[in-house]
């Protein structure tokens, strides 16, 4: 069950009774939304409480279920709701604060109860105004005895459809037309409690003064029903806001219906009376007021929504200078509105940690775009597609966190929900289709995110035509190439303990760069960007598995063509090439020898090292050491500070080698850790069929080890030695701080990838020894990894270099978004070729002591263990966008 499920079961026990209306649903909202508490504590149970409302906005909940409700009871109970959820969104973080906006666009105005009584009494004088007959068999008769029993937001739909017939001179076409656009038909109709089943009749002589009738009756509906009516919500503004924000109103009201040329314009009057407005609501005391603006902010979101997708059709039809400057000037809109959308008032970034911080990303984005737009001006010169696919890719990213927050947060809420739903109401609703779509249907139909994600779409091909990036990066060119089958796979994480019993290439949409390569796949493709350096690109490398990157999302769409198909991948210039190719008898039975050999084969790690001392100061860790108690990460660091000139700076080194480990498992104190951890290795995790599960279990176990005093002593002595830190460091809470650190590389022999890895080369996890080297991390500015040969080409004669702000935990441990990257000529001839330039999210700043791991298991021959265990800082880095 997911979080929030208490609030669920309340939600589901009401909706099973007998009697249900929409006045039912907002009262029983308001009573499960005043026990909820505020911020984080209660996020969930507003988010279920979303769910809720989200499933009644769409209908699909009952509007009304053996009950007759008073319009102005209906309408008062809609005022109150959407009251309460402004208060708590006045008083809420950004993070609650976009729940709540979301839940306020699920409920109608209301009112004290005059526009709901109007309901009731205004059709009744419009009838016998135009001398309507009151009998039965006639639409507006059945429409007023509905509107009497049980009005709804349906009737603002039926008003419109019959002021188009009226319109129209009677044009049924018409009416049904406007129904079907807005859900809907002749079957929905008549299953009302007062069923509607007559067509309406024209009246010619009546036409004029029904359509003024009607259309006031429209406002009365709207006042009640329609929350976020971009119309209806400037009418109730503009009384209390200031004149020039009314005139920029008027005018979006006055160019709604804009031709194509001139809907930027209009969007861009949306964009600053959003702005104005946001700045308005933070500090508007009156709730009345704020819950007006909110919903004219909605309203002017959704005519964005609608004005952008009819420019869209413009962009087919530009030449690609033109494209350019267009779409950059729409997502430089679509980013600030989004802006507005999920941090209302506040423009500048937050300090880290702040709750507004969540919202960084977009404006971090928003800042280097606007500088971007101003350069497209005067001319899309040389080099601005890189700087600006930079950003786009940035961008992308940001807009995938908000739409994998709605999905990752909601959809398992809304599938339990609904599930629940379906199972106790008579009308056996929600249907399947609005529970499993139900976060794509939200996002799909939301203002800034889908206009956002569209243009950057549409821009990404237009960069990458002006040389921008490639369409696609090899990051391993495989032996070379690959042939295989093609299997499609949401992620790679969730196919780790996989085993393919054929050479696969796999489709991997998402992946986190931490994944092991299962066996038998000798391909992976993806249209993530994964560092050069991550454990992925590493290991891809080391197998010799092909593995690259598409940036088209398109085209990684289109290869959806293949799956199930045997084909040979191979990169050919900028471009990787698929081919469909049949297999051989010969692949076949090469294919089952290799599976043979793979199955017998049995890499054999060193000898296990006796416990000898707990730690080695630096001027004891050297090549000639017997026997080797330390791995080669060690001896190499020592090695290259005697070879380098006094000019180039190593930080100081102190290991502490194998057999420690072993040697802290048999101490007294952790008698019964070590029989847990043996239970567990030896009984549970050959049979487990959750293998990932045992492993957290044995890692748990592992911090909880406790530390000998001796290997307290030693070690301090050992770094003091080193000169990595002083007589007075490392004591208290500091030595603890640094203990933790210390388990978690030991703890990390038990990593996910760590074990398939091993399992994969026939490997036994436990045998595996792990040393660890402390030294004390450079607080860096910028830190960088150069490649001595160009892994993207294969070329010996060129090296390329990554560059990341801050610490290289960002480059290494594959932090989202791309390292400033460039090729270089080793012989220095030619200028350096820019590959790619920074769009990484955050820079990590700090520096402290680093445990470092060095296995006995990271250079095997035949093994390709690097990167399989973890580096682990003592204390946390400070974070910055």
């Amino acid at each position: 069950a997911p979080d929030g499920a208490g609030i669920a079961r309340e939600i589901i026990d009401s909706e099973g009774g007998s009697h249900m209306t929409l006045m039912h649903r907002y009262n029983h909202a308001c009573g499960l939304i005043e026990k909820t508490p505020p911020g984080k504590p209660g996020r969930d149970a507003m988010m279920m409480i979303f769910c809720w409302l989200r499933f009644s906005q769409i209908r699909q909940l009952t509007w009304q279920r053996n009950y007759n409700t008073k319009p102005r009871e209906l309408s008062a109970a809609a005022e109150r709701l959407n009251k309460l959820i402004t208060w708590r969104w006045k008083n809420a973080g950004p993070a609650e604060k976009e729940i709540l906006l979301l839940m306020l666009g699920c409920v109608g105005r209301g009112g004290s109860g005059g526009d709901g009584q109007a309901i009731r009494d205004e059709i009744l004088h419009i009838m016998h105004r135009h001398h309507l007959p009151e009998a039965k068999g006639t639409f507006v008769e059945e429409w007023h005895q509905k509107l009497h029993n049980n009005s709804t937001p349906d009737d603002i739909i039926i008003c419109q459809a019959y002021l188009r017939f009226l319109e129209t001179n009677g044009n049924m076409d018409e009416f049904w037309k406007v129904l079907h656009e807005n859900g809907l038909d002749r079957e929905k109709l008549a299953k009302y409690e007062r069923a509607i089943t007559t067509e309406p009749q024209f009246f010619g002589d009546k036409k004029h003064g029904l359509i003024h009738d009607f259309q006031n009756y429209l406002r009365i509906l709207k006042n009640v029903h329609a929350g976020a009516d971009l119309e209806k919500s400037v009418e109730v503004c503009k009384g209390f806001l200031d004149g020039h924000i009314n005139v920029l109103l008027e005018t979006v009201l006055r160019e709604r219906g804009a031709s194509e040329g001139r809907v930027l314009g209009v969007v861009d009057t949306i964009t600053e009376v959003r702005q104005l407005i946001s700045l308005r609501m933070t500090k508007e005391g009156d709730i009345t007021k704020l819950r007006d603006m909110l919903y004219l902010d909605l309203g002017l979101e959704a005519q964005m929504r609608l004005m952008a997708e009819r420019a869209m059709g413009l962009f087919n039809h530009m030449g690609i200078q033109d494209l350019t400057r267009s779409c950059s000037l729409w997502i430089s809109l679509a980013a600030e509105n989004l802006v507005y959308s999920s941090s209302p008032g506040m423009g500048k970034m937050a300090p880290e940690g702040d709750a507004a911080a969540e919202s960084n990303e977009i404006k971090a984005c928003l800042r280097d775009w606007a500088q971007l737009v101003e350069d497209a001006h005067k001319g899309v010169q040389d080099g601005w597609a890189k700087r600006a696919m930079s950003v786009v890719e940035r961008l992308r990213r940001a807009l995938g966190g908000v739409v994998d927050m709605i999905s990752g947060k909601l959809q398992h809420k809304a599938e339990y929900l609904g599930y629940g739903l379906a199972s106790v109401t008579p009308e056996k609703i929600p249907e399947k289709w609005s529970i499993t779509l139900f976060s794509e249907e939200l996002i799909r139909g939301g203002g800034c995110t889908f206009v956002l994600s569209s243009l950057l779409r549409k821009l990404d091909k237009a960069l990458r035509a002006q040389g921008g990036g490639a369409m696609w990066q090899v990051i391993s060119q495989g032996k070379p190439g690959a042939v295989g089958h093609v299997e499609q796979v949401p992620d790679l994480m969730s196919i780790q303990a996989v085993t393919y019993d054929r050479p696969t290439i796999l489709l991997a949409n998402t992946l986190s760069g931490e994944e092991e390569v299962p066996p038998g796949v000798v391909g992976v493709i993806t249209p993530e960007a994964p560092d050069v350096l991550a454990h992925i690109s590493v290991r891809a490398r080391n197998l010799k598995v092909f593995f690259a990157g598409c940036f088209d999302q398109d085209e990684f769409e289109s290869l959806a063509q293949y799956a199930g198909k045997r084909v040979s991948v191979a990169a050919a210039g900028d471009r990787v090439t698929f081919t469909e190719s049949k297999a051989t008898g010969t692949e076949e039975e090469k294919m089952e020898k290799m599976e043979e050999a793979m199955s017998t084969l049995k890499l054999e790690l060193p000898p296990p090292v006796k416990f000898s001392k707990f730690a080695l100061p630096e001027k004891e860790i050297y090549k000639e050491y017997k026997p080797k108690i330390f791995g080669a990460k060690s001896q190499n660091i020592v090695k290259l500070r005697n070879v380098l000139p006094d000019w180039i700076e190593t930080p100081r080194s102190c290991t502490i080698p194998f057999g420690v480990y072993e040697k802290v498992m048999d101490h007294p104190q952790n008698k019964q850790i070590k029989q847990d951890i043996n239970d567990l290795v030896k009984d549970e995790l050959p049979t487990c069929t959750d293998a990932g599960y045992t492993l957290s279990k044995i890692k748990h176990l592992v911090m909880e080890l406790k530390a000998p005093d001796d290997l307290v002593k030693v070690v301090r002595q050992a770094l003091i030695e080193s000169e990595i830190i002083k007589e007075n460091e490392l004591q208290g809470d500091q030595w603890e701080e640094a203990y933790k650190a210390l388990k978690g590389v030991w703890a990390s022999k038990w990593n996910d990838r760590a074990y398939y890895s091993c399992k994969k080369a026939n490997i036994g996890v436990a045998h595996v020894q792990m040393a660890v080297l402390v030294q004390r991390l450079v607080e860096a500015e910028y830190a960088y990894v150069i490649h001595t040969q160009n892994p993207f080409r294969d070329a010996p004669h060129e090296m390329y270099a990554e560059v990341v702000v801050g610490l290289g935990e960002t480059l290494v441990g594959n932090f989202p978004g791309r390292a400033f990257g460039f090729a270089m000529r080793k012989d220095g001839k030619g200028e350096p070729e820019v590959v790619s330039l920074p769009s990484k999210s955050v820079g990590l700043f700090g520096g402290g002591l680093i445990f470092r791991s060095d296995s006995n298991g990271e250079d095997l021959p035949g093994f390709a263990g690097a990167g399989l265990y973890d580096s682990i800082p003592m204390g946390r880095n400070k974070k910055k966008t």
